[in-house]
């Protein structure tokens, strides 16, 4: 394929590069971030589908379009500042080239920027023509099939009488996982969508499904895809500021009171602490929980923005059902939020309640001050009642919940205060107030002090914080980000928190620290590495079988890592990494993982496809010293799989521009495991120590 490739398609221009290296790694360690936080895997398309939009759509550094880059934390909200500044001073640009006379912008910030920015006269406006709208704007259709080569135990033949005997024994599906997205983009004013999918083991043709499960799952066994999401978005029309209709996010504020979606939290650059709330944005992900369904809207008189808001979805939930003598009566034990319907079991649990979101924001913007006040009601049709431990009972327990808070952010030309105070219906208080600082243009600072109070109730919270939750947390934060000399640079932080009320397997109230310092050095236009360290400590249960009570011991988790990007060439690239785990729990054994890695991306001059190759080894001592990996995949799948026990690691990406419209995708991944025969447990048991996964994908642009 490759020799045929080199000699073939002559009339097909090499295809752009959509993301260049300095920023795809720059998403790579966010991405490997939230991964480690989280501990699960997500959908990170809506984080990232402003990158890939202006990767094709260049930010014009005259126009207003520019505070983009600062709301994708490509550059700081100073760097922002001082652009403005110079614009205001010496007038438009006529070169990117200029960037480096602005001050705070070091090599590093400009050669991650190069490939999504350009210069030219501010547009005049063409305004909401329909006939523009319908002749500019573009539209991009993409399909992807992915699955397992080896055969799982839930996809195992099985005889009607076991099956009958244990049906969720049994995936209902096949082990195909199916991906398909309609998106229609003009200048990013005008949006709309379709997203489809239909998860591994989960049904396509209910003909297929064995007749016993049919009639045990009853009408929730349906033909086509299991999930399917579809928004329409238009901004900046006269008054209206932002519109969406379907499925859409919402970000006010530092989070507190509400933010659905995916967040950055802790950075390599410190100054992202500050959260940019971006009010309304299409939701273009495949995640099943996060996102609101209904209609929202934003209106704008000069200063003052009023935001309004309505959504209403079903939620795949554990119910109960008593009979109260003549009543039934519905609660809510848990909440699922997993997505995944491939058993009888887990169909069951599907669209079983409703939940309703409204409310709204009243805003004042101005050049100095942006202040809001932000008001919502959580209903559920049913009541939620949860199984109670001594960890939780604080946490929400009712069918109405409602939340309000206020935040501010206040911007000197060298210090920038932010925060928020947000209020439960119980009582509850949760409040996040800091500052980031540019004592000289080649060092920012920034400080921030959280305190979550154990009984703040709110399920659309994503603030800053150590845990998953918003609540039962207090912290001080302090980071750094310092241009140490020509090409180099540090960043480091230290985060003390504390957690006062009981945790999840922690029987006491707990403490712990968390440590980070990275060094990047860009050796030159087309080489960079850095050093990185961390060292987190936190608290659990002993666990000790011997112990009648459970007392609390440390563990720390240390790691270090070395990375480096290089070309040898136009065509070849290559990229290597060193990473060492260590972790120590008291009354238990020390434990080490290590993972090195070697990628080579070749990307010929005159050619119009790609091939990525990578080969890993790692060999960890138990889960605690797992490390995770971001790997390249197609575009908008995203693989960041943690891996432990020993083993290796391969795959191969290639990407063919194979019409001017038309990208065609293919992916292949193998990991071999020395020290085990079976992979997975459960339905996704593989006998045998290899996994091997493929995926194809197809995108078509016009």
């Amino acid at each position: 394929m490759f020799f045929l490739l080199s000699a073939g398609f002559q009339g097909i221009g090499q295809s752009a590069d959509s993301l260049n290296r300095s920023l795809t790694e720059q998403i790579a360690t966010q991405i490997e971030r939230i991964a480690e936080t989280l501990d699960e895997t997500l959908d990170y398309t809506d984080l990232l589908d402003s990158y890939y939009y202006y990767s094709e759509n260049k930010i014009n550094l005259n126009s207003n379009d520019v505070e983009e880059l600062r709301n994708m934390y490509l550059i700081s909200a100073f760097q922002l500042e001082k652009l403005r500044l110079y614009l205001k001073q010496y007038g438009a640009m006529l070169s990117v080239y200029e960037l480096p006379l602005v001050e705070g912008f070091d090599e590093q910030t400009i050669a991650l920027l190069l490939p999504i920015i350009t210069v030219s006269e501010q547009s005049r406006s063409a305004g909401m023509n329909p006939k523009n709208v319908l002749k500019w704007g573009r539209h991009q259709l993409l399909v992807r099939m992915e699955r397992s080569l080896d055969e799982q135990e839930g996809y195992k033949p099985i005889d009607d009488s076991a099956l009958w005997a244990k049906p969720n024994s049994r995936y209902l599906g096949s082990p195909e996982k199916f991906y398909a997205r309609y998106a229609f983009n003009y200048r990013n004013k005008v949006r709309a969508g379709l997203t489809m999918e239909k998860d591994a083991g989960e049904v396509f043709f209910a003909n297929n499904v064995n007749d016993s499960l049919q009639k045990l799952a009853g009408d929730k066994i349906r033909n086509g895809f299991d999930f399917m999401s579809a928004h329409v978005y238009i901004s900046d029309i006269g008054f209206v500021k932002a519109l969406a209709l379907g499925d859409y996010h919402l970000a006010f504020g530092q989070g507190l009171t509400l933010w659905s979606g995916l967040a950055f939290g802790k950075s390599t650059e410190p100054s992202s602490v500050m959260k940019y709330g971006l009010g309304i944005k299409p939701n273009t992900s495949v995640n099943e929980s996060y996102f609101l369904r209904g209609g929202a809207v934003t209106f704008g008189w000069k200063n003052i923005e009023l935001t309004t808001f309505y959504s209403h979805k079903n939620l795949d939930a554990n119910v109960d059902l008593t009979d109260s003598v003549s009543n039934e009566i519905y609660t809510i034990t848990s909440l699922q939020e997993t997505g995944l319907h491939r058993t009888v079991n887990e169909l069951s649990k599907k669209g079983t309640i409703s939940q309703t979101l409204m409310g709204g924001r009243l805003a004042f913007r101005s050049k100095r001050l942006e202040l809001g006040y932000t008001l919502h009601q959580t209903r559920l049709n049913a009541i939620l009642m949860p199984r109670i431990y001594p960890y939780n009972q604080f946490r929400f327990q009712n069918d109405a919940l409602i939340n309000q808070g206020v935040d501010f952010r206040l911007v000197y030309p060298s210090v920038i205060f932010f925060g928020e105070m947000s209020r439960s219906d119980n009582g509850g208080m949760a409040g996040i107030a800091g500052f980031t600082a540019q004592p000289a243009g080649f060092v920012s600072v920034t400080i921030a002090y959280r305190n979550y109070q154990r009984d703040y109730q709110n399920l659309f919270s994503n603030a800053f914080s150590e845990s998953t939750l918003t609540n039962n947390e207090t912290g001080i934060y302090a980071g750094i980000s310092a241009g140490l000399a020509p090409g180099w640079k540090l960043s480091a932080y230290a985060d003390y928190f504390t957690f006062p009320w009981l945790r999840f397997a922690t029987d006491a109230p707990s403490y712990g620290y968390d440590y980070y310092a990275q060094l990047d050095h860009r050796i030159s236009r087309t080489s960079s590495m850095y050093l990185r360290f961390r060292t987190k400590r936190k608290m659990t249960n002993d666990n000790d079988p011997w112990n009648s009570i459970d007392p609390l011991v440390n563990y720390t988790k240390n790691t270090l890592r070395f990375h480096i990007n290089y070309s040898v060439s136009e065509s070849f690239s290559f990229k290597n990494r060193a990473e060492l785990i260590s972790y120590d729990q008291q009354s238990q054994d020390e434990s080490y993982g290590f993972v090195i890695y070697h990628d080579i991306l070749f990307r010929p001059t005159s050619k119009p496809f790609e091939l990525t190759f990578r080969y890993a080894v790692f060999d960890t001592d138990t889960y605690g010293s797992r490390v995770y990996m971001y790997e390249n995949d197609v575009l908008y799948a995203f693989s960041i799989p943690a891996f432990y026990q020993k083993g290796t690691r391969m795959y191969l990406l290639f990407k063919l521009k194979a019409h001017k419209n038309l990208d065609v995708w293919a992916r292949i991944a193998q990991t071999w495991y020395s020290d085990r025969n079976t992979i997975g447990s459960g339905l996704d048991l593989i006998e045998g120590n290899t996994k091997t996964d493929l995926k194809l994908q197809f995108r078509w642009k016009f």
